[in-house]
């Protein structure tokens, strides 16, 4: 069986069958070639246009050379001029020359001067040997080849010529007429062809820059090709994930609901983006941005998908980072002032509408001034931090805490009474007290103040509530009266 990747190969194998004598069709051809009927007709075309006596037998039903033509009887005639006549020049096709061993050129058909950018063809007809860029380009290595081996030498070439670089497919083999020898050179220009592979090339080594993965599957879901990044991202090599669908890389962490939507949308020939959670082979997780487009095929059904894969991990972690920022007070830990009253208005607004009591405490730390004074402000922050984890842990999981100022916390009890409230700040008071802090003079005590006040009807805000309770607390620092609970009588 005969299988060509190119037109040349083709054409040399039908003319060393015709020159054997051997009856072709078309059908047979085709079968042998694996090309269509069609092809196979276009090359006959081509070796007629060439000069070759090519004819259909009506009788045989076949292909063959008219009168029993050989290659090596291009014509009856003996001589050069025999070259000169011969209607090869009439092929487009195919650039074809012939030379003398010595090197003159007889002719070129028109295909090969456009190929050599040959300003007319009386210029082409120089002696090869003499040519530097047949020296460079390796055609004269080829042609001494073929003289010295009498085989046929076919070999892929770069050639430059006016300052233009050509990709040539070259074929030399020796012709024999009469007395003499001749050399026959066959080429084919690959320009175009190589062209369209350096574009895939460039095509695929910009794939395969960082930072994307990109992934192509079947339509099915089954991944066809993986770029370069594939073990670095997943930890899978190439070699693991061709033939797997993409559900090996999932995690389980990502809602069922984001996949229901991403396959109905790309199945519908739409594109997607969004975030997973996955996880590498090697079981850490991490957050991926990916983005589908469905590739239709010419009867516009989904034939592949194309997705490009970006690492977001860290953007991830900055982000969470940045938002804790926003939201979180930085030495203790709990919600700052800003988001503590967003918050807390939302549970005020719940607590008014369905009538469910509410009670705010205040926790402000006496003489907290004289200590960050008179020991630095390392002491004061591992102070506020004891204090922020024991209210913590006197609050239930629906209650809001947070750091009002710079020397106060507020406390924001759901569903709690005044009398409820008097419990915690009890507790709260009586465990502060037992705070102590290193300095260079010893154990440092502080003392907190708990003022409490519940939810009135009048109140529309949380802002109101806690004036609220600072009233109760300037009262107390007036008359100099601190360390105590205050607000729940």
């Amino acid at each position: 069986m005969y299988k060509y990747a190119n037109k040349i190969d083709a054409l040399t194998a039908i003319l060393k069958r015709l020159d054997s004598g051997e009856q072709l069709t078309t059908e047979r051809l085709s079968q042998d070639f694996q090309v269509g009927v069609r092809t196979i007709y276009r090359y006959l075309s081509h070796l007629q246009a060439a000069g070759y006596p090519i004819y259909y037998d009506k009788q045989h039903k076949s292909y063959r050379f008219l009168h029993n033509f050989r290659l090596n009887q291009l014509k009856a005639a003996s001589g050069d001029a025999a070259f000169s006549l011969h209607p090869i020049n009439q092929m487009n096709g195919m650039a074809i020359a012939t030379f003398r061993l010595s090197g003159e050129c007889i002719h070129k058909n028109r295909a090969m001067v456009r190929l050599l950018c040959c300003p007319d063809r009386h210029a082409c007809c120089a002696n090869f040997r003499e040519l530097d860029w047949w020296r460079e380009s390796g055609l004269l290595a080829m042609a001494e080849e073929a003289i010295a081996t009498g085989h046929e030498v076919c070999r892929d070439l770069t050639i430059t010529l006016n300052n233009r670089e050509r990709w040539i497919q070259a074929h030399m083999t020796l012709v024999e007429q009469g007395a003499g020898s001749y050399l026959l050179l066959l080429a084919q220009d690959l320009s175009p062809r190589m062209h369209k592979e350096l574009q895939v090339a460039r095509f695929f080594a910009a794939m395969n820059q960082p930072p994307r993965l990109i992934l192509v599957t079947d339509a099915a879901g089954v991944i066809e090709y993986v770029s370069e990044r594939a073990e670095e991202l997943t930890g899978y090599s190439a070699a693991e994930l061709i033939g797997a669908n993409p559900r090996i890389l999932q995690s389980g962490m990502t809602p069922p609901g984001t996949y229901h939507n991403l396959w109905s949308t790309i199945s519908q020939g739409f594109s997607w983006s969004g975030e997973l959670y996955n996880r590498k082979k090697n079981g850490d997780g991490y957050w991926q941005h990916l983005h589908i487009v469905p590739i239709r095929n010419h009867q516009q059904g989904v034939s592949r998908y194309v997705a490009v894969i970006e690492d977001i991990s860290r953007q991830k972690l900055l982000d969470e980072e940045i938002y804790r920022y926003a939201i979180i007070d930085r030495i203790t830990g709990l919600y700052n002032r800003r988001i503590w009253l967003a918050l807390g208005n939302r549970d005020l607004a719940a607590a008014q509408r369905y009538r469910h009591p509410m009670t705010l405490l205040l926790v402000d730390i006496d003489r907290f001034k004289a200590v960050n004074d008179q020991y630095g402000y390392p002491a004061g922050n591992r102070y506020l931090q004891q204090l922020a984890d024991c209210c913590r842990v006197q609050l239930r999981s629906t209650d809001l805490i947070g750091r009002f100022d710079k020397d106060a916390f507020t406390i924001l009890l759901t569903e709690s009474t005044l009398a409820d409230g008097a419990l915690v700040a009890a507790r709260i008071h009586e465990q502060a007290g037992q705070i102590r802090i290193d300095t260079p003079d010893g154990a440092l005590a502080c003392t907190v103040t708990v003022a409490g006040a519940s939810l009135a009807p009048e109140q529309q805000s949380l802002e109101q509530l806690v004036t609220a309770c600072e009233g109760l607390l300037r009262q107390q620092q007036a008359q100099q009266q601190g360390n105590r609970c205050i607000g729940f009588s």
